[in-house]
This record gives C-alpha cells, structure tokens and sequence, in this order.
C-alpha cells in the first residue's frame, strides 16, 4: 500500500516481475490442516479496541498523505461494526479535514485502522474475506507491515490485497529492501470479474517463500531468501495488519467524483498456524512421527584466527538437518551475510577487523520443507588480525 511507485489503471499480469517456481508453498490453502491462532469476527457494535486502532488525518506529521499522495481524511466514524462485519465507508465530504498549515483542504473521507502493538502474525496463513468497492479513484487494501522497528521499506511490506478504481484487476505485493537501501518490490495481479462479491484473499509464509491466495488458491509466490536483488529475508519477520480505503493517490488512477459512497465490507481477519502432523495409526508404526521444530542453538566457541578470519564451532541439536549462521558487522544485523550448511564447525572468511556478531539456528525436515528453531544467542567477537 505504501510505495512511490506510479501505476496505470489498465495495468495487465503480462507487465509483471517473472515469478520464480513455486517450492513448498502449497497450492491450495486447507482449514482442517491449520488452527485459528487468533481472529476478529466482527461481532456486536464497535470496533475491538484490544485488536485495533484508527489512524486518522492524512498521515502528518510523519508521512505526508501516507506517502502515496492519498487525498482523503481518515475518521474513526468512517470505520463501522455491524451485522456481523466491519465497513470501511468512503464519501464525498467537503472539509473532510485541513492540513495543520491549514494549506490543503480534503474533501473526501475514510477509514484506516491497525493492529500495531496489538496483534502481531508470524508465520502461517493471514486471511480476510472481503466485498471490495468500485468506483473511481479509491485505492482499497488489506496488507501489513513488519514490526522489526525499522522505518520503510526497511522494515518490509506485505500487500495481500489492492484493489483499483472500477477496474477489475486484484495486485499482491512485496516490498523490502535493496542492498542499498532502497524499495524493492515485485507484484502479481489476477483479474476478478466479480470483485465486488465475497471472496478470501490470503497469504502464508513459511519461513522460506511467501504465497498469496484468492479464495484459498494459490496466485503468486516468491522466496524470502536474501538475493542479488536485496534483503528478502525481512518478509519473514512479524508483521502487523491494516486496513484501509484511499481515495486519490499513486495507484488510485485518478480523483474520486463528487458522487462517491462507497463501502469495503470485511466479514472476518483470521491468522492460521500450522496443525502439528497427525499421529500414524498404531497398524502401521508404534510410534507416532511428528516432526517438531529444533531447539536452540548453542554456540560452543567463536574466535579470531589469523587472515581475518572467526572459528565457530556449535553444539549439536537434536533432529536437526542443518544450521544457518548468520553474521553481520551492525549489531542489529542490518546488512548480513549467511550461510546454510550441515557442519557445526564453520570458519567465516573475508572479514573487516573489528566488531562481529553471530547466531545459529536450526531446521529439521518436514517433506521438502524445513521447520526453523529459534536463533542461538548471539555471540560477538572481535576481529584483531
């Protein structure tokens, strides 16, 4: 939702980046196989204040129009529960709100809301089912931020759903940022004849690719391993949800009319963890087999040796198929490097003298996907020679 990146309305699927082949990600999304860690169903009349919090204005102080040079004013009013879902209402409404210089007037209001500090995601299935709105120049989305504390697109963007217009192409997109710094994105759109029916948009991650959905069948995905093109890996943090319907803006293909009253119903916000493996009938094995995350790593001894160079040897983890070592100069591991390998002695060359931080973690296997553990703690050593 957030990017400076300029659209036409009649974009078309053959203009987008190439998407790598699929990997793991599953093709369809199956509920029996998932549990609902956490869900808003939208019941009674207002908003839930312990998921949620409006945003309101046009994104001042910090962001001026939210980045994307959107041309409504969020209102808290603008955001309903009832009958069971949420309604996001965008209208014509002069003297909507004025910018603190008093400069620029909106004439057009909205709602935008999050769950920042309040509800985080990690891996798994994020899935909201939405009626989307037609009508000129409103930009509706559902999609999240991650929580890394970072500012963007350093801290990644995930957008499940953008809609745009009256037309009827659905996009998802990626953001996260190059080795220089930069945005990065790559996108993929469907064409929906029917948007402004119900349908579920959704998006899992796994840890190693990130998939998106429309209605539990899978459109578009991606690797989350850091590449030639920047730090992928960012989309494998925790994230936050929003919700929102610009008007006006980037990719918004023009301004709304006068006449605009429009609504984006939203029946339910679930987030689905993985179900542990079912246990094989006692007929077949004594033992039920189920492949469980690998505990942490410890690391045993990380030291300085001739030609700049760190030792790092690690202690074994139990149903364990390898390690990732990940290291950095920043001790927030801003500009990393690292290496996926089976052996729990590596040595780490090509160094700069000075402060270096390391952690390990884990994976099992589980089919062709790996199960991560949890990162060791992190260990500094400080390259003299």
């Amino acid at each position: 939702m957030r990017k400076i990146i300029m659209l036409a309305a009649t974009l078309v699927a053959s203009f987008c980046v190439t998407i790598p082949a699929m990997g793991a990600i599953p093709d369809n999304f199956v509920e029996s196989k998932h549990k609902v860690q956490w869900s808003d169903e939208f019941t009674g009349t207002t908003l839930n204040s312990n998921y949620w919090t409006p945003q309101l204005g046009n994104g001042e102080p910090n962001i001026w129009e939210w980045g994307n040079s959107e041309k409504e004013w969020y209102k808290a009013e603008n955001l309903r529960v009832s009958n069971g879902t949420l309604k996001i209402d965008s209208k014509y409404e002069p003297n909507a709100g004025k910018s603190r210089d008093k400069s620029v007037t909106y004439n057009f209001s909205s709602g935008r809301m999050n769950s920042s500090g309040k509800v985080e995601v990690g891996y798994g299935y994020v899935e909201a089912k939405i009626k989307v709105p037609s009508a000129k120049g409103i930009w509706p989305a559902f999609w999240m931020l991650g929580t890394n504390g970072k500012t963007w697109p350093a801290c990644g963007e995930i957008d499940i759903l953008e809609a745009f217009n009256t037309n009827k192409i659905i996009q998802s997109t990626i953001h996260y940022p190059k080795l220089n710094g930069a945005d990065q994105y790559m996108f993929r759109q469907k064409t929906l004849d029917d948007k402004t029916q119900w349908h579920t948009y959704g998006c899992y991650r796994d840890g190693e690719r990130i998939g998106f959905y429309i209605d539990r069948q899978l459109f578009a995905s991606w690797s989350t391993a850091d590449d030639a093109s920047g730090k992928c890996s960012v989309l494998n943090d925790k994230y936050y949800i929003l919700l929102n319907v610009a008007c006006g803006g980037n990719l918004a293909g023009g301004m709304p009319d006068t006449s605009l009253n429009s609504t984006m119903e939203v029946d339910y916000v679930r987030y689905y963890v993985d179900k542990p493996d079912e246990p094989t009938t006692k007929s077949t094995v004594t033992k039920a087999q189920t492949v469980k995350k690998p505990a942490k790593v410890k690391i045993k001894k990380a030291k300085n040796v001739k030609k700049r160079k760190i030792k790092l040897t690690f202690a074994k983890v139990k149903g364990a198929k390898g390690y990732k070592i990940r290291w950095c100069d920043q001790k927030n591991f801003d500009g990393y490097e690292e290496k996926t390998t089976t052996k729990r002695t590596y040595t780490l060359k090509g160094l700069t003298k000075g402060k270096w931080y390391i952690k390990v973690r884990a994976y099992a296997k589980d089919g062709k996907s790996k199960k991560w553990g949890p990162w060791s703690k992190v260990k500094k050593v400080t390259v003299k020679k």
